[in-house]
């Protein structure tokens, strides 16, 4: 059987709207998550980065599980996901260093991707790191949710200069803003964890 139709996607309902699912039904990695228009609340079939994806209507335990995972964190909902299950294969090295450390930002805490792009020893590299998260092919499960601007404002979510579902997932995981600014007791690093140098 050849990669190509084994791929399977999955369409299903969440509190921001349709979300899909692509994954291998052979090996059962993930190859995308692809969140709803901001707009309409529906999937976009064109998101799809493969092509010859058949669409799968009754999904094995382990693809029932993963939307459960995905309807549970928009809903703030602190999941430990199996990140063995992601496929990083197309993705560059930098791509999935960025990812990576993106996942080890706790639940209901914020970074910036200028905290970020220090947090992978790249400190002049802000711009590049929000340009993976902004390309994230698994938004949700590696919470690029909870990295914002430098000023601590949320910023665009997945590509989408809007950050409405950005920001109700934080606020989901109990953030609180003020001005539109995450307040300082959700950040991370916490600034007042930072040892200054001597």
């Amino acid at each position: 059987m050849s990669t190509l139709t084994s791929l399977k996607y999955i369409v299903f309902n969440s509190l921001i709207g349709e979300i899909a699912i692509v994954w291998n039904n052979k090996d059962k990695l993930l190859k995308q998550i692809i969140l709803p228009d901001v707009n309409t609340g529906k999937f976009n079939y064109g998101k799809i980065d493969y092509h010859g994806v058949l669409s799968e209507t009754e999904p094995d335990d382990y693809i029932m599980e993963v939307m459960s995972d995905v309807k549970e964190i928009i809903m703030g909902k602190d999941i430990h996901f199996d990140y063995s299950h992601l496929d990083f294969s197309i993705l560059t090295d930098f791509q999935r260093i960025v990812l990576l450390k993106q996942k080890d930002i706790p639940h209901g805490r914020v970074t910036s991707y200028k905290k970020l792009a220090e947090l992978i020893d790249k400190p002049k590299s802000a711009r590049p790191v929000a340009n993976v998260l902004s390309s994230n092919p698994f938004p949700i499960v590696i919470p690029c949710h909870r990295t914002v601007r430098s000023d601590w404002t949320i910023g665009g979510y997945v590509g989408m200069n809007d950050g409405l579902y950005k920001r109700l997932i934080l606020e989901n995981e109990g953030v609180q803003f003020e001005n539109d600014v995450v307040q300082k007791k959700y950040r991370f690093p916490s600034e007042d964890l930072i040892t200054p140098p001597l």
